[in-house]
This record gives structure tokens, sequence and C-alpha cells, in this order.
């Protein structure tokens, strides 16, 4: 299933609120549900089932954690439940990553009426990331073949070597991509004033609205529930 794009960046923004709002073990778990849900019909089976492993083994220790001594449970629980909280955000933020290109991002925002200085900023870093990725792993390679490479065992003896061989050329590298890459962007027009055209056609379909109206009500749903209880309590 493909969702519209716009619709993507408003799910974005609503699960984010939600999500940091229902900081309770339940409404937090109902959060994650209909975030699964989102993340499984937009095609990301695989991803939904592993992060929901994982959520059931972050309830699993915090259910047990009681059993830990006081001082280390209180510390790793605070950690845990910080995860458990960020969770539903991390699981569609990579689903949003993963079924959606750059191009149709930038043209999202562009139909939106975004700002076109944060629109290029934007473009700019969602094409960095990927290529300072691929760096880091040159970086590290080229560290094996001169006997330097990124070892606990090295760290420990050879901490200000390793340190040069892998810092200095990633961030020489890194400055180069960003200026490559913005000499890129504004070779391709990023930065005309004059209205933008793209090969990507946005079109929101009567389906698109219906599950965006249904997942908005859900979480919504949830942030009233959980207010309203709250007060009933107090």
């Amino acid at each position: 299933m493909k969702l519209d794009v716009r619709y993507k960046f408003f799910l974005l923004i609503l699960i984010s609120v939600v999500a940091f709002s229902a900081k309770d073990i339940v409404y937090g778990s109902i959060v994650f549900i209909v975030v699964c849900t989102i993340s499984f019909l937009l095609g990301q089976r695989k991803k939904t089932i592993k992060f929901t492993a994982v959520y059931i083994l972050l309830l699993l220790f915090i259910v047990f954690s009681k059993y830990l001594p006081e001082a280390l449970s209180s510390m790793i629980l605070m950690v845990v439940l910080c995860i458990r909280m960020c969770m539903p955000i991390m699981l569609y933020g990579k689903t949003f990553l993963k079924t959606t290109s750059v191009s149709e991002m930038v043209t999202g925002l562009y139909a939106i009426k975004i700002p076109r200085s944060f629109i290029i900023t934007f473009a700019v870093a969602m094409r960095f990331f990927p290529t300072a990725k691929e760096e880091i792993s040159h970086v590290r390679d080229a560290m094996s073949l001169r006997g330097i490479g990124l070892s606990l065992r090295n760290l420990r003896l050879r901490p200000i070597i390793v340190f040069e061989g892998f810092i200095t050329p990633l961030l020489v590298r890194a400055s180069t991509i960003a200026e490559e890459l913005s000499a890129a962007s504004i070779t391709r027009g990023l930065d005309n004033p004059a209205p933008r055209t793209s090969f990507i056609k946005l079109n929101i379909t009567f389906r698109d609205t219906l599950l965006t109206l249904i997942f908005t009500v859900a979480l919504i749903s949830v942030l009233l529930l959980r207010t309203t209880v709250g007060r009933v309590m107090t």
C-alpha cells in the first residue's frame, strides 16, 4: 500500500507528539500498536515484527526489573522507558524513510508550502547521511589495512592514533561531500525562485484520506483518553 507523502509528514508529526505525551505503558503500547498497523500496511512487515519483538522484550524487562537490585534497576529502567517511549517514532521514521524517496519528500514539502531555504537544507542533509555512511565504511577499511582498525584493543592501547586516523579523514570527506551535494543541488535548480516542476505527481486518493483519518482518530483518542483518565484520577 502507498500513502501520499503529505499524509506521511502529517502522521510523522502526530505520532511524535502523541508518543511523547502518552508516557504511560498502557497508552504508549496502544500508540505502538497503531504505528505497527501503519508500518505493516505500508509493506514493512519484517521491520514491524522486529520492532514488536524488541518492544515485548522491553515490556518484560520492565515487569521483571523489580527483582533486580534497586540502584541498578532504577538506572537501567530509566533508559528502557525512554527507549520504549521512542519506539513508535523510530518504527514510523524507518518506515517513512524506507517507503519514501528524497524526491518525493522534496515534492511534498514544496506542495505544503514549506520555505525553500528549509527544503534545500533538508534535501542536502537527506542525501548526505547515506553518503557519509559509505565514507565511514571506507575509512574503517583503510584503517584496518594500516593495522589500526577500530577495535577495543587498539582503542585501549593506541587511542590517539585511532582517533586521529578515524576522525581526520572523516571530517575532510564530510566537508567535501557537503560541498559536492550543495553544488549538485544548486545545479539541479533547487534554489531557482521560479515555480518548481517535478516528474513526481502527488495524488491524494480517497483511500489515503480515509486511512489517515482513521489513524488520526485512533492516535488522538489515546491522547484524549489519557488526559481524561488523568483528570478523573486526580
